[in-house]
């Protein structure tokens, strides 16, 4: 009879817990920095080593007023600079124009295609593999070396 009683018990507590769980699997990144979301991508996949990237690199490469226009931002990129492998994500403020900062991290991401085309083309696949993806105020622009370890890391939601 004890062991029965256990066992329901177990059986009780075990459905508890899974009805308090989240049932879709999703990273919330409601709450998160984009340094955050930045390592859950890193931790991800084997990317080379990367080095985060001074702040002006965000204006030089995506030609945007960093200031104006985002709440936060975290690019990291491969620090040998040998492969196209980054991690860049952006917070953008509610009033800043999100559909046109994310064409400038799309047009970023076309000039590295470009560029890489000639120089390394076996880097290639990475680069193509690499979507624009966006979650709430967050843009994010992943180029790893396994895209789709990368995307499961980071969950739902982002499209």
């Amino acid at each position: 009879m004890k062991k029965m009683l256990v066992a329901l018990m177990a059986l009780m507590l075990c459905l508890v817990l899974a009805g308090c769980s989240d049932s879709d699997d999703t990273a919330s990144t409601e709450n998160l920095t984009c340094a955050q979301i930045a390592e859950i991508a890193e931790k991800a996949a084997d990317f080379m080593p990367l080095t985060e990237a001074p702040d002006k690199y965000i204006e030089k490469y995506l030609l945007i007023d960093a200031e104006a226009e985002l709440d936060d931002w975290d690019l990291r990129r491969d620090a040998s600079r040998a492969t196209p492998e980054m991690i860049l994500v952006l917070k953008v403020k509610p009033e800043a124009d999100q559909a046109f900062i994310k064409q400038a991290v799309q047009d970023f991401h076309d000039d590295q295609i470009m560029a890489y085309r000639d120089y390394q083309p076996e880097q290639m696949p990475k680069l193509e593999s690499a979507k624009v993806l966006e979650n709430g105020p967050f843009i994010a622009l992943i180029v790893s070396p396994d895209a789709t370890k990368v995307n499961a890391a980071l969950g739902k939601g982002w499209k």
